[in-house]
């Protein structure tokens, strides 16, 4: 039994064609299992399950409402949704690849910047992405659990289970909710969340990787103060990104990736320059050796 009260076990089939895999996952309400098609095993999905006696069943609800509008390449598709006499059933795309949190344990926090500064533009595309929909979708809870990392580098950013739609005519959210450490100081207050909050979130995220595991609510320290020769615009983007004011933060996800993506630029035209001046240095070395031997 786990400690959501529910029941699955190896081998079971549901709904007459999913055999439960494994279990992979716990989350704040649901319980996440890997199941395979029962006539071909090779086709693999992963299945959240909540009690249905769950306060926070109707989430799953809204989660499946959502998922079902969305196709983006960094977001797991919606396959089906059904219920039982005690669970609900969402069933979703299998997002292989690391969690976010385990990758950063296994490497130490030792990512180098242009691999950090990759997963944010593809965060900020994804926000972009949700942002600019008809009718916008707040996500919410950005942080490295929610994150999966696959073998080439792409991002599937997964659990939409307290993202909501905004609505212009809210002044606040129905719940106080989100993450401390990731999460925007109007997440916690008397206010609506809004596409800023996710910018926060995001670069929360960035400063949390950079920084080896500090929380920008906790160290209160530009980010510049952990890393070394960070480049010019990704420690500009990081820190408008996290300002505790809304108006003081960049206002969209799209000046986010292109700050990003210049920043990316910006490093790799640092490393050229370093590369041509070792360059230059090695050849000054060789010149100087052959002229010393010459004249003695």
């Amino acid at each position: 039994m786990s400690k959501h009260g529910i029941k699955i076990n190896n081998e079971q089939i549901l709904q007459d064609k999913y055999r439960v895999v494994t279990h992979i996952a716990s989350g704040g309400m649901s319980e996440v299992y890997l199941v395979e098609d029962i006539h071909d095993s090779q086709q693999q999905w992963a299945m959240k399950i909540v009690n249905k006696e769950s306060k926070l069943s109707k989430k799953i609800v809204d989660e499946t409402k959502i998922l079902s509008e969305l196709d983006h390449p960094n977001i797991p598709k919606m396959i089906d949704f059904f219920t039982s006499e005690k669970y609900i059933f969402l069933v979703i795309e299998y997002a292989e690849g690391t969690v976010l949190s385990e990758f950063l344990l296994e490497k130490q926090f030792d990512l180098p910047i242009n691999k950090v500064i990759e997963i944010g533009i593809q965060i900020s595309d994804i926000l972009h992405y949700l942002h600019t929909r008809s009718i916008p979708i707040i996500y919410r809870d950005i942080k490295p659990g929610n994150i999966i990392l696959s073998n080439n580098g792409s991002i599937k950013l997964i659990d939409f289970g307290i993202s909501r739609k905004y609505q212009d005519d809210k002044m606040k959210d129905t719940l106080k909710i989100g993450t401390v450490g990731f999460a925007a100081p109007e997440q916690f207050e008397q206010k609506q969340s809004d596409f800023r909050t996710d910018l926060f979130s995001l670069g929360a995220l960035l400063y949390f990787i950079l920084s080896k595991g500090k929380y920008v609510y906790v160290a209160q320290k530009p980010i510049s103060y952990f890393v070394d020769d960070i480049p010019r615009k990704l420690e500009k983007c990081i820190n408008q990104l996290v300002e505790l004011k809304p108006e003081k933060r960049i206002q969209n996800a799209q000046e986010v990736k292109v700050l990003l993506t210049s920043s990316l630029e910006e490093k790799q035209v640092k490393k050229s320059r370093f590369a041509r001046n070792m360059v230059v240095i090695a050849l000054f070395i060789v010149i100087f050796i052959t002229v010393f031997f010459v004249l003695k």
